[in-house]
């Protein structure tokens, strides 16, 4: 292995990130929640930027993993391994519930579910133009894209390079949006490649990360900041599904408190967000994130509001919270934990490196 320069902390877990996972998580849990429902999502339609924190959260731990490596593969492994055992599972739990679902309502056609379901164990449904499953799942495709990016970049060595190639693909993505989104062959570019929408956040996670690592350029890599943040904003009416449910201003104040709360950590202040209940929520978010919206909407929340007539955040508090938080727990636990390891060490073994 490589020896890291001296001016280089040494790689580790950052237990604020594993907070802010959580938080991310509980956000989007929120708003999907109270879709529907004007009184209470008058407040938590702000979660719906939960998937922001995440990007830049992407940003900053894909551009740290490869720092911890010596070949390309090797990344490679770590992140298949790190997701499709759990993704597998809630993909087939949610297919499941689904199936239950359109029998019990008698649904016809249900059967047609299983060429998506089959489909979306890929996470590359949308090249295939199958729908997604669930609706979290579409942000699994922006985060496979940054991956490949960050991948070819690491193989032909241009990871030095990166925050030149960030300002251009940054400045283009907004220029493109804003005077060229209908222009003849460049139409349609935001549905082929989406992670266009969402550049500046991954990009602003990467700088973060060189922010806590190197503490020289402050003045630059501080700049690149208030650029990824600018951009961002400037995306805001073309990135993802946010635009539908809040204005450009509440949108900036949520990014700007997530880059705040990057700020606090990259300078060691945020350890005030680390307890037991946000690193637990840290360590099932990626299930909980990919189980929760069709069990909630579909299923608990009408059965017990709608049918039965309960008090909604009695439904949300004591059934709806604690179901998808068992199994989300379930699924990290009993497959992410002890699959993802047994994956990766397979991978490692088929594709040993050569003595």
């Amino acid at each position: 292995m490589t020896k890291e320069p001296d001016n280089l902390k040494p790689v580790k877990r950052y237990k604020e990130l594993d907070a802010l996972r959580g938080l991310a998580a509980i956000l989007v849990v929120f708003f999907h929640c109270t879709m529907g429902r004007p009184a209470y999502n008058s407040f938590f339609k702000l979660g719906t930027t939960g998937v922001d924190l995440f990007f830049v959260i992407s940003g900053f731990v894909i551009f740290m993993s490869l720092q911890k490596v010596t070949r390309g593969v090797d990344f490679v492994i770590n992140r298949v391994s790190r997701l499709y055992p759990t993704y597998w599972a809630c993909v087939t739990f949610t297919f499941l519930t689904i199936t239950c679902y359109s029998l019990h309502y008698n649904i016809p056609d249900y059967d047609k579910n299983v060429i998506p379901y089959l489909g979306n164990l890929t996470m590359f449904q949308l090249y295939l133009k199958l729908p997604d499953l669930d609706g979290p799942y579409w942000t699994m495709i922006i985060e496979m894209l940054f991956y490949i990016f960050m991948l070819i970049l690491f193989e032909i060595k241009w990871l030095k390079y990166l925050k030149a190639i960030g300002i251009i693909l940054c400045s283009s993505a907004v220029i493109y949006t804003h005077y060229f989104l209908e222009v003849g062959c460049l139409k349609g570019v935001l549905e082929l490649v989406p992670l266009v929408q969402f550049l500046p956040l991954f990009f602003a996670g990467t700088t973060f990360y060189t922010l806590y690592t190197k503490r020289d350029n402050l003045i630059f890599n501080y700049s690149i900041i208030l650029f990824c943040f600018i951009c961002q904003i400037l995306l805001f009416p073309y990135s993802g599904p946010a635009h539908f449910f809040i204005s450009a201003a509440e949108y900036s104040v949520m990014l700007f408190i997530y880059f705040v709360l990057f700020i606090l950590l990259i300078n060691n202040r945020l350890t005030f967000i680390v307890n037991k209940a946000t690193l637990f929520l840290g360590k099932i978010s990626f299930a909980l994130y990919l189980v929760h919206q069709f069990f909630s909407l579909k299923i608990i929340i009408p059965l017990f509001c709608d049918i039965y007539g309960w008090n909604f955040w009695v439904v949300i508090v004591f059934i709806d919270f604690p179901i998808i938080i068992g199994i989300a727990t379930l699924i990290t636990y009993q497959i992410e934990i002890p699959y993802s390891a047994k994956m990766k060490n397979l991978l490692h073994k088929i594709f040993a490196k050569p003595s």
